[in-house]
């Protein structure tokens, strides 16, 4: 006759992230990839046409065209994911909104090029306007829910793309779109960022 032997299970830990670390992470790799997306183009292309035309350039020069997709996909990926997680936060819920209307928005930028006529140059100018004036209205409501230096520091760069970006729109001959619009996602990346590292911070003050 065998006596049964008691065992006891180990508490298996949780290899899973926090979540403001994972959400950093995620941003992170995400944003990288589509700056990364961006410096490559430059590198392939900087001439008049892009300094004139923006981002949305590489959209519609063929050699440049499967980077930028690459690029706008890992950053609207990122976005979709990080509006999941700013939806469970009551005060940033409007956020979250903004962030899955950029990530649709920047699907249709690709697909609306700018160079096959008025009404589609007119689409896409209206499309791209409105993403950024959601980027910003993202970034305000994380400054005003989460202040910091950070976010702070991460709006004004922010601002000051917008200005160089919106004084190249009209025929001034100050071409600087190009530069306006890469300072511009700079800012708001380095806000979202930053919140990432705040709601963790939160997070472990109210614990």
């Amino acid at each position: 006759m065998t006596r049964g032997v008691a065992r006891t299970t180990a508490p298996v830990r949780s290899r899973a992230l926090p979540v403001d670390l994972e959400a950093r992470r995620i941003l992170g790799v995400t944003q990288g990839l589509f700056f990364l997306a961006v410096l490559w183009c430059l590198v392939v292309y900087h001439g008049h046409n892009a300094q004139t035309d923006g981002i949305s350039y590489y959209g519609v020069f063929p050699p440049t065209i499967a980077i930028l997709v690459g690029g706008y996909g890992a950053a609207g990926v990122g976005l979709w994911w990080t509006s999941l997680r700013l939806r469970r936060e009551d005060a940033l819920a409007g956020a979250a909104l903004g962030l899955r209307l950029i990530a649709v928005g920047l699907g249709l930028l690709l697909v609306t090029p700018y160079d096959r006529g008025p009404v589609w140059n007119w689409s896409h100018m209206a499309i791209g306007v409105s993403v950024a004036l959601i980027q910003l209205l993202v970034s305000v409501r994380l400054l005003r829910e989460l202040p910091s230096g950070g976010v702070v520091a991460g709006f004004s760069i922010q601002l000051l793309g917008g200005v160089l970006a919106a004084l190249s729109l009209p025929d001034w001959k100050f071409d600087f779109l190009l530069l306006g619009q890469i300072v511009y996602q700079v800012g708001f990346a380095w806000c979202m960022l930053e919140w990432a590292h705040l709601l963790g911070a939160r997070a472990t003050a109210s614990a």
